[in-house]
This record gives structure tokens, C-alpha cells and sequence, in this order.
């Protein structure tokens, strides 16, 4: 016979499970009730078996870039549910205007032009983590970014944390030959550009 405490765990995991995925704060509402209950939240276990039970994850929100005729674009991220506003990195510096370029596996792309560089910007919306990528030097004429999870194994539905890697593709402005570079959160470094034309 299972512990009394085991037993009230396995009940209270029942219940949380049930908890909607379109509100997400529930269960992290739940998560500061008690020790015991974020153990059972923050369960990989109980995550696994919460995706499960739902389906698809929900969508919590959009990332809104309003274009305007003079200035920099405003930039908002418009949620679906009651969570809070998801902060631009950078959007509080005169002069910087990040710019969301890509939103795949939990992660938000953004890029900004500091210092005439290109600075991009991995985000965790959910999270708040950030992870500054270091400054591309590239002459480009025409240029494109994409984020995405590297996890082992990973089924990309809660990576938040994992291994990341950013694919850069770019037209050169002298030789207009395409060439692409990826940069990898475990080396912390961008590749050698490798060149994507075929003559």
C-alpha cells in the first residue's frame, strides 16, 4: 500500500492535469501553493503526460510589429491569454528598433543594428531568458535568420533551455553569391560562412 503522502501527490497530480492549457498561469498558480505541488508540476513526467492529455500546446500569443512611416516600428507581443507582456530586448535604448524575425520551438528570433552590426537576440517568452548571440560582421545585401532547437531527441513541445542553433543566410553586396553561417548555443560561435552557390 502506497504512503499517504505518495497517495495525496498521485490525487493532486490528477487534478492539476486537468487544469486548461489556454491558461497557463493556473498552473503556475498551483506551482507556489506548496513544495510538494511545483515538485509535481516541474515533473518532466508530469509535463509529458500534461502535453498528453491536451493535445498541442496553445497558442499564448502573437508578436506584433506595427510598420509606421517614420520612425522605427512598434513592437508588442499580443497575447491570447492573461499572460504578461512579452518585453523586447533592447526596446527600452533610443535608437534601437529590434525586429522579431523568427518564432519556432518556444524561442522568439530578434535582431537589432547596433554600432552597424547585427546583433540577434534568442528569447524564451515564457521564461523571460535571453541569450545574446555575438554581433555578425557581414557584408550582405539581402539577409535572413531562423532559430531552432538542436535537442537530442527532443520533440520540440517544452525545449525551453535546450541547445539552440540560429541559421543565417545572406546575399552578398560585392560577389552576390548567397552564402549561410549558423551560430550554436553549445560553442557560443558563429561558423565559417559556407558558400551556397553552385558555380
Amino acid at each position: 500500500m502506497a504512503p499517504p503522502t505518495e497517495l495525496l501527490d498521485e490525487l493532486v497530480g490528477e487534478v492539476l492535469l486537468r487544469l486548461p492549457p489556454d491558461e497557463p498561469e493556473h498552473l503556475f498558480r498551483a506551482a507556489i501553493v506548496c513544495k510538494s505541488w511545483l515538485r509535481i508540476v516541474c515533473d518532466p513526467a508530469f509535463c509529458r503526460r500534461y502535453r498528453d492529455f491536451h493535445g498541442a500546446p496553445p497558442l499564448l500569443g502573437l508578436l506584433h510589429m506595427l510598420q509606421v512611416l517614420q520612425g522605427g516600428p512598434a513592437h508588442r507581443f499580443a497575447s491570447t491569454t492573461s499572460m504578461p507582456d512579452f518585453p523586447y530586448p533592447g526596446s527600452d535604448r533610443d535608437g534601437e528598433h529590434p525586429t522579431t524575425l523568427d518564432c519556432r520551438h518556444g524561442r522568439v528570433l530578434v535582431h537589432m543594428v547596433q554600432d552597424r552590426s547585427l546583433v540577434f537576440v534568442v528569447s524564451d517568452p515564457l521564461t523571460g531568458d535571453r541569450h545574446v548571440v555575438p554581433a555578425l560582421d557581414f557584408d550582405s545585401l539581402i539577409w535572413t535568420a531562423a532559430v531552432f532547437c538542436v535537442a537530442d531527441g527532443c520533440q520540440h513541445l517544452d525545449c525551453q533551455g535546450g541547445p539552440f542553433r540560429v541559421a543565417f543566410l545572406a546575399t552578398g553586396s560585392a560577389d552576390r553569391v548567397v552564402k549561410a553561417r549558423v551560430y550554436s548555443s553549445v560553442t557560443g560561435a558563429w561558423s565559417a560562412p559556407v558558400c551556397l552557390d553552385d558555380g
